[in-house]
């Protein structure tokens, strides 16, 4: 029983692999959150997601890019591969043996859609600064 497990609470990085089995398996990919989709796809392909029982993904807190872009590619892939979806925060993504613990014994209760939570409110409504031509 494997688990996919996503993290992009830090910006720069990318967490990916699986929690499951012996022990985990979970590569740092660096990059922002848009190499997430890319790297799964090559470093495990279709074949590695056919086995899953799972999708966990580090929900927050974080900056508002790296944890939105984490967070949405995990509901779709849930979604899509009709799968369980759970979120976890930063500090119980610490230690990975203990939360695939958790995720293996049913600890932790699948939601169908897993919210992100940001580290500060977002700036995106700042007005930009017009160019004068």
């Amino acid at each position: 029983m494997r688990w996919l497990f996503i993290d992009t609470s830090v910006s720069g990085s990318v967490r990916l692999g699986f929690l499951g089995g012996t022990r985990p398996s979970v590569r740092t990919v660096r990059g922002r959150s848009g190499v997430l989709l890319p790297s799964l796809a090559s470093r495990f392909g279709r074949e590695a997601l056919e086995g899953l029982c799972g999708v966990c993904v580090v929900a927050g807190p974080g900056s508002f890019s790296s944890i939105r872009g984490g967070v949405v590619a995990a509901n779709v892939l849930a979604r899509n591969l009709n799968l369980p979806l759970v979120g976890v925060d930063v500090s119980e993504a610490a230690d990975l043996s203990q939360l695939s613990g958790r995720l293996l014994s049913d600890a932790i209760t699948p939601v169908a859609t897993v919210l992100p939570r940001y580290d500060a409110e977002p700036n995106i409504t700042m007005p930009k600064r017009q160019r004068i031509v």
